[in-house]
């Protein structure tokens, strides 16, 4: 009868040590996801001057990240501010792309795009909406 405890202890432990691990194993994709957009935002940014026609948008984004398998961050830089509502539009459409081609087929489709600068949510567009809600 005193073994009953430790034994429900034990296999309690064990579960808990399983799903730790499959949270782990759950996050590794969105980790690899996030350095290869590192990567490749980083080659955007260095082929930006010789093709802009292709590359320019990569000149305003900072970095560009999932926060979770639902958001994705675009963060860009102070002079993506001052431009029209048009350009900041296009420039995060073209980040998003870059998301979309990196992107594992374990990951849906996000439900929210925040552009930030600095720590300040400057645009967002959740997936029910057409259009980007620019402040």
């Amino acid at each position: 009868m005193h073994k009953n405890p430790f034994i429900i202890l034990l296999i309690l432990s064990f579960s808990l040590i399983l799903n730790i691990g499959n949270a782990n194993a759950k996050q590794q994709p969105l980790r690899n996801i996030n350095h290869q957009l590192a990567e490749d935002l980083g080659d955007h940014q260095s082929y930006a001057d010789s093709d802009p026609g292709n590359y320019d948008y990569a000149k305003y984004i900072q970095r560009i990240y999932y926060l979770d398998r639902k958001t994705i961050i675009i963060q860009v830089k102070p002079g993506f501010q001052k431009m029209t509502k048009s350009d900041k539009t296009s420039i995060s459409n073209q980040a998003f792309a870059l998301t979309r081609s990196v992107q594992s087929n374990d990951c849906s489709h996000p439900e929210t795009i925040k552009i930030k600068c600095n720590k300040k949510v400057i645009g967002l567009k959740r997936a029910t909406q057409k259009n980007y809600q620019w402040k």
